[in-house]
């Protein structure tokens, strides 16, 4: 429980001091742990890492805490640039594999419309789910507030019995 909250206030801790060097270098870069260990592959042996090692590599470094050393001397690169103060986040060779980066709103219309577009969804959503709910609700009557939502029929079946006498 230690850990997991040490975790929550501070994501780039680990038990393993080396591991979190790797995981303050994803961070500075503003990538997943995955993707630093195929940019460190491609730094190291010049290549795309290849499918068929993919899971090898990784699952040894999840699960067995193998850290490979091409990964440890990429993440010191990182550390070592960013202390300089000249670590470039934002360019592009850092973002080979992340394939949301880059998407760019151009102007202040484009961002204005995808603004109304987002908050016509969330408004939508609201207003129907709002709106089945009253519905559910005066139709079957829950028995109480909160889940699970029980129809009141089903736990006081002794009131719907003089009901259906009369």
């Amino acid at each position: 429980m230690n850990g997991l909250l040490r975790t929550l206030i501070k994501p780039d801790w680990d038990d393993n001091p080396k591991r979190s060097e790797i995981l303050h270098a994803a961070n500075l870069l503003q990538i997943g742990e995955f993707q630093l260990i195929q940019l460190a592959y491609k730094a190291w042996y010049k290549e795309d890492l290849p499918g068929d090692k993919i899971n090898k590599i990784f699952s040894e470094y999840m699960v067995t805490g193998i850290i490979p050393i091409w990964v440890m001397y990429y993440a010191k690169d990182i550390l070592k640039l960013d202390r300089a103060h000249v670590l470039d986040d934002y360019n592009e060779k850092y973002h080979v594999y992340d394939h949301e980066f880059g998407a760019y709103i151009y102007d202040e219309k484009q961002r204005r419309r995808r603004g109304v577009l987002y908050a016509t969804i969330i408004a939508f959503v609201f207003i129907a789910s709002h709106y089945m709910a009253i519905n559910y609700v005066e139709d079957e009557e829950s028995a109480s507030f909160y889940p699970p939502y029980i129809e009141k029929r089903v736990v006081y079946p002794e009131l719907y019995k003089d009901k259906n006498n009369n």
